[in-house]
């Protein structure tokens, strides 16, 4: 730590956000739907993200803006789950202002489920959810904030895959893989990705980024021939770059982190004041809690920065040990094996507690499937480029098809192998 100092104020930070989540109720500092509860006839949401559909209802994350005591309209905040009858023919954007007069539930833990869901929504500042069978929609105007704009561009890559000539399943996982989006994934394709350990390539992880930015920065190096200027240039674009990629795929925890760690590392670089990576990724991570303290509370945060920092603590001593004792063909594949192992190593642990699972065979499937992800993104987007291109859109499709089928192959096999040798 003293070799360090860096890491105190991340520390005093986290104890701070620990000790406020657990002696203070947020709803208590300033004005709250929660207040009003007993006494609010109808309330007004603002629709902000669409989450995964359940078999009788829609599900969104809402913002309570106004609450209705029978004569006049109030201003409140908070968020609540809103659903709306799946056979509805209403839908529901980002941004749009909506209406009803039905009654807000407290979030409950599933029955016979050992899962603390109640918490786990609590960390989201969920507490209630709406069931809203009539809806009167106040606004349909699209919202033209940053989040809105990525929220409609995310979505127009997804109809786009849907729209090409992937079979349903497999433009399913172009999405997840592609864009993070998990929601329409067949629960026993998710958990045979997750038995295999490779459930961390269905989501948009500091890999996914990391291996779309290595592709552009290859693909700018020949600003390089315009001297110190198109060096600039080059970092500049791979900067931008990497925040489009970010808000595309909806500000995940993992997307700014590779984001934010890119700018500060790109912007270090230029200057004499070059930092170890470490400190980058603890400042990186004072950053974002300091933006948004319910990160700490976010399994995607907390994996995507437990895992880089197991990369870069392990890797350096890995890396002089396969340079010194493999033979030069085997290289690639141990530095890749090492990555993995490193990696894992620090994640283990919340895996092990989150999902009461231990993805045994974790290397075999990470040492087949990883160095191929990079493969298949750059397909994906080739097909986003090419869908309705005639012959080539084709190609691109079949292409893509069997790389996912080889993908889907792979997490399936290593589940069965698993379940064979360990058990159920």
């Amino acid at each position: 730590m003293f070799s360090r100092p860096v890491i105190v104020p991340l520390i005093l930070l986290i104890v701070g956000i620990i000790l406020v989540d657990g002696l203070i109720p947020p709803f208590v500092i300033g004005e709250h739907y929660c207040s009003h509860l007993s006494e609010a006839e109808a309330y007004r949401y603002r629709i902000k993200q669409e989450n995964k559909t359940t078999k009788n209802w829609k599900s969104y994350n809402a913002e309570v803006e106004q609450w209705f005591d029978g004569t006049n309209w109030h201003d409140t905040d908070g968020n609540i789950l809103f659903y709306v009858p799946r056979d509805s023919e209403l839908v529901l954007d980002y941004g749009m202002l909506v209406e009803s007069d039905a009654i807000p539930y407290r979030i409950e833990n599933m029955p016979d489920s050992d899962f603390d869901y109640q918490k786990f929504m609590q960390r989201k500042r969920l507490y209630h959810s709406v069931y809203a069978r009539d809806v009167e929609i106040l606004s349909s105007e699209k919202s033209n904030d940053v989040l809105a704009l990525a929220y409609r561009c995310n979505n127009s890559l997804k109809q786009r895959l849907y729209s090409s000539s992937l079979s349903k399943d497999k433009a399913t996982l172009a999405v997840s893989l592609l864009l993070g989006d998990k929601k329409g994934l067949d629960e026993d394709l998710k958990m045979s990705f997750s038995v295999s350990g490779l459930s961390h390539i269905l989501c948009v992880s500091g890999l996914h980024i990391g291996l779309i930015i290595a592709m552009f920065d290859v693909l700018l190096k020949f600003l390089h021939l315009l001297g110190m200027w198109g060096f600039g240039l080059r970092r500049f674009l791979l900067i931008a770059i990497s925040w489009i990629i970010a808000f595309i795929v909806g500000c995940t925890p993992s997307a700014l982190r590779v984001a934010l760690m890119l700018t500060l590392t790109l912007l270090t670089d230029l200057t004499s004041f070059r930092s170890e990576r470490i400190n980058l990724l603890i400042v990186t991570a004072f950053i974002l809690l300091l933006c948004d303290p319910l990160l700490l509370f976010d399994l995607g945060f907390q994996l995507s920065f437990l895992a880089v920092l197991g990369i870069m603590v392990c890797m350096p001593k890995a890396n002089d040990w396969i340079r010194t004792k493999f033979p030069s063909f085997l290289k690639p594949l141990g530095k890749t094996a090492a990555t993995t192992l490193s990696a894992q190593l620090f994640v283990l642990p919340i895996i092990v507690c989150r999902f009461h699972t231990l993805p045994l065979l974790f290397l075999f499937a990470n040492v087949i499937a990883v160095p191929f992800v990079g493969i298949i993104l750059f397909s994906i987007i080739c097909l986003l480029v090419f869908v309705n291109v005639p012959l080539l859109g084709d190609l691109t499709t079949a292409i893509v098809s069997g790389e996912l089928w080889f993908l889907q192959q792979t997490a399936e096999i290593t589940d069965s192998i698993t379940r064979t040798i360990f058990g159920n």
